[in-house]
């Protein structure tokens, strides 16, 4: 039998575990492991992540989409999206149209694939990181599968890419933000923390 190496997250501490081929399996299924880009991203020394195996597309704030507050990363729909670092997740809410609603185990609409002009940002999650930055996933393909009070570890499962509100297609649109509602480029914040996107 062979050996894998694990690195696991747990709080402030970081173990390495030996697995078996036998029991890398299990443990890769609990991690969310398998299916479409299931595979998580390594957790870079600063402890952060790719949110999302996938190509990074639009960027921020571009000279034709200035209000443009996040990159958008492309990635087959269903592929598995990950909290980009250790954090409390602080918002889940299905936003199109205009209008902004929490979840309520009912039909949603932003359980269809949206399209451009629609306007909002579809399923999303809100993460607030350490040092009061918060990180926020867009347009996955159904809620989000973590609730609002939620601790969550780098590269935990939290939802699955979709088109959900203002969406040409399936991609997670990732954004940062400094200190409350100060976004920020995802692209030079996640490379000063050793991740490229």
């Amino acid at each position: 039998m062979g050996r894998v190496a694990l690195w696991v997250a747990v709080g402030a501490a970081v173990a390495l575990l030996l697995l078996t081929s036998a029991t890398a399996g299990v443990v890769s299924s609990v991690f969310g492991g398998g299916g479409a880009g299931g595979g998580a991203a390594p957790i870079s020394a600063s402890g952060w992540a790719r949110p999302v195996v996938g190509t990074a597309g639009s960027g921020f704030r571009t000279a034709d989409r200035p209000g443009h507050d996040g990159v958008d990363i492309m990635a087959p729909k269903g592929t598995v999206i990950r909290a980009a670092s250790d954090g409390v997740v602080v918002r889940v809410r299905c936003n199109v149209g205009g209008e902004s609603w929490e979840p309520t185990g009912a039909p949603m609409p932003c359980d269809s694939d949206g399209y451009p002009g629609l306007g909002g940002c579809g399923w999303y999650a809100d993460i607030r990181h350490a040092g009061d930055i918060v990180s926020r996933y867009c347009h996955m393909v159904r809620q989000p599968t973590v609730t609002v009070g939620q601790t969550v570890i780098a590269g935990q499962p939290i939802g699955r890419v979709g088109s959900s509100g203002n969406s040409s297609g399936p991609h997670l649109h990732y954004e940062i933000h400094e200190g409350g509602n100060n976004a920020v480029d995802p692209v030079p914040f996640m490379r000063q923390r050793g991740v490229v996107l």
